[in-house]
């Protein structure tokens, strides 16, 4: 028995099992069973009986050809009977007898299946016909047109959009982390002061530093009209009053201390800091953004005319920028709203990033395929590497073969070759018990010609 053989029932075991192809689906219906053959064996036998019952009775001084119908229908009897016979004799014993030389399905069974899977992988599928499919098939060309199918595009970008995921959540990893961080701090340490300088100086022609500026502004604005303010202005005004009292003043303290002076100069700062600065906020022209941006703009301008003290502030106010900078949570906290974003994203077949994906992957392709010279590259290598794999795996073929007949118990087999060929199989029983009533005719005919 072959090594790969699985054990199998035997024919007469009652269970039975469905067989699956791969992928799911089921063998294709068998064709439709024909009884072509024992309805000429009936119609033989029916003849026969009737002649000869007719003879009997005399009919041949009325029908001189009544012998030979009779022999001929004998004849076409013993020609359906044999043939059934043979017919019966490949599948199954004959009336169930024992009968040596019967049953050939069952009995050859082990050397069928050799048969079936030599011819399946060395002829029929053989590397050499594959081979030569393979050679006048471009691969190139369909994946062209299979890419122009949108739907195909969508399950071509899913695994790539499942990859993409897969790598945003490396983003919260501490290690990407810390490698974010040291750049950030590399980045500024190495940022020249005249870039800076630059910048600086044409700060107030920048729509991004004019927008930092109005939301700066907002910003101190409402913390300006928060009343946790007031509170710790007049806890200030109490230090500075203790201060001063210290110092061997007496009036200004006395006057800080109260709580009425307090009040009225609490929010006399407050209200005037928020009105100014929501003023500036919405004023391009107002004063106090002229401030800001003329301080900031000079001071740009003395870093690029290599002003040395002005530099010496900017290296400084670098320095302590990179040596006070705790910028991990910061950056920990950006990375991880982008992997959420990403990830939003890319599991949203309708967002503007999946669709990017899936059009990149599209035009990428067709782009690159489109030139002569990558394209027979490609159909070169494509073919090349099938025909490694074929050559490397071809047994399988074979074994895909056997297995699948392995599963099969005996009475599964014959009723599979059964159902495939039995039509066939009826009209040799047909042919057979037609041929044998114009022979059984044509012997009459001559007997009754010669014989006298």
């Amino acid at each position: 028995m072959h090594p790969d053989r699985r054990p199998r029932a035997s024919a007469g075991s009652s269970t039975t099992t469905p067989v699956v192809l791969s992928g799911g689906r089921r063998p294709a219906a068998a064709p439709r069973r024909t009884y072509v053959g024992a309805v000429s064996l009936g119609v033989a036998v029916a003849g026969a009986a009737a002649a000869r019952a007719a003879l009997a009775y005399g009919a041949a001084d009325t029908l001189p050809w009544l012998p030979i119908l009779a022999a001929g229908f004998e004849a076409a009897m013993v020609g359906g009977i044999a043939d059934w016979f043979a017919v019966t004799a490949l599948f199954r014993h004959p009336l169930g007898l024992p009968i040596p030389h019967t049953a050939l399905v069952v009995e050859r069974r082990d050397k069928l299946v050799d048969g079936i899977v030599a011819t399946v992988q060395d002829e029929w599928l053989s590397p050499e016909v594959i081979g030569a499919k393979l050679t006048a098939f471009a691969p190139s060309a369909v994946v062209i047109d299979w890419l122009r199918d949108p739907e195909h595009v969508g399950r071509l970008g899913g695994p790539v959009r499942d990859v993409l995921r897969g790598a945003a959540r490396l983003l919260t990893e501490p290690e990407v982390a810390a490698f974010a961080e040291r750049t950030i701090r590399r980045e500024l340490g190495a940022l020249p002061v005249d870039a800076v300088g630059r910048f600086l100086a044409a700060a107030d022609a920048s729509a991004s530093a004019q927008a930092t500026f109005t939301s700066a502004a907002l910003s101190i604005a409402n913390l300006a009209d928060r009343p946790r303010t007031a509170e710790d202005l007049r806890f200030w005004l109490d230090r500075s009053a203790a201060t001063l009292r210290a110092g061997g003043k007496r009036l200004v303290p006395m006057l800080l201390q109260r709580r009425l002076v307090q009040r009225k100069l609490v929010e006399a700062i407050c209200s005037y800091a928020a009105a100014e600065l929501r003023a500036a906020a919405a004023d391009h022209d107002h004063p106090l953004r002229e401030a800001v941006f003329g301080a900031i703009r000079g001071f740009g301008e003395r870093i690029v005319a290599h002003d040395e003290r002005a530099l010496a502030q900017a290296d400084g106010i670098r320095r302590a920028l990179l040596e006070s900078m705790d910028a991990d949570p910061l950056v920990q906290s950006a990375l991880a709203q982008l992997r959420r974003q990403l990830e939003e994203d890319l599991v949203n077949d309708a967002s503007a990033l999946s669709d990017l994906v899936d059009r990149r992957l599209r035009t990428t392709i067709v782009a690159w395929l489109d030139d002569p010279e990558r394209r027979a590259w490609f159909d070169d290598w494509v073919r090349t590497m099938s025909r490694e794999l074929l050559c490397r795996h071809h047994h399988q073929i074979g074994r895909t073969v056997r297995d699948y007949l392995d599963n099969l118990n005996d009475a599964e087999l014959v009723e599979r070759i059964e159902a495939r060929v039995g039509a066939d199989l009826q009209y040799i029983r047909l042919n057979g018990a037609v041929i044998g009533g114009l022979v059984g005719v044509l012997l009459a005919v001559l007997h009754a010609v010669f014989g006298r």
